[in-house]
């Protein structure tokens, strides 16, 4: 008997450990959240549908109340390997996309030709890893925030297979100085 109330209150304790643990959690989310001065930008990368291809695209998700100025969005390929390039690699681009992402509302935004160009043009099959980093602005503030990495096999402006690498924020090195008058 006196067993099964030690082996009771334990439970009962490490249930109340797990749900103060559980609330914290939670509480440290939103307040990160509130950080970023109730901005809700969900950049990601998907594929939209242009002159019925399926394209590679970053979709700009507006969850605010408020518009977002998305200014651009840069960028890298690590691992590359390609052949019969019309032009040296860069391995870096910058798209700029300038445009008002509405409250509620997304912005589809193709990536094929930078990742084509950021890759020397190659005339065959190649692959590479992405990374990538969007700039945008919420009322007077900017933001970036970089998007998870994407293993990409190609063909041209054709993507063969996409899939999503390991998160690690080491991975992308943007430019020296932002474009982005601040």
């Amino acid at each position: 008997m006196k067993d099964l109330i030690l082996i009771g209150g334990s439970v009962a304790l490490l249930g109340i450990v797990a749900l103060v643990f559980f609330i914290v959690r939670i509480w440290t989310h939103k307040s990160s959240i509130a950080k970023d001065s109730g901005v809700d930008f969900r950049p990601v990368i998907g594929f939209t549908r242009l002159d019925g291809w399926a394209s590679l695209a970053i979709l700009l998700t507006n969850k605010s109340a408020g518009n977002i100025w998305t200014e651009e969005v840069e960028i890298v390929l690590t691992e590359l390997l390609a052949d019969d390039q019309t032009s040296e690699a860069s391995l870096h681009e910058i798209q700029k996309i300038r445009q008002t992402v509405q409250p509620e509302d997304m912005l589809p935004v193709s990536l094929v030709e930078t990742i084509y160009k950021a890759a020397g043009k190659p005339q065959r099959k190649y692959s590479c890893v992405m990374s990538a980093l969007v700039r945008y602005r919420a009322g007077e503030a900017w933001f970036e925030k970089p998007l998870q990495p994407h293993k990409l096999r190609m063909a041209g402006l054709t993507v063969v297979s996409n899939h999503r690498e390991r998160w690690t924020k080491s991975e992308f090195k943007p430019q020296e100085k932002s474009q982005v008058q601040q």
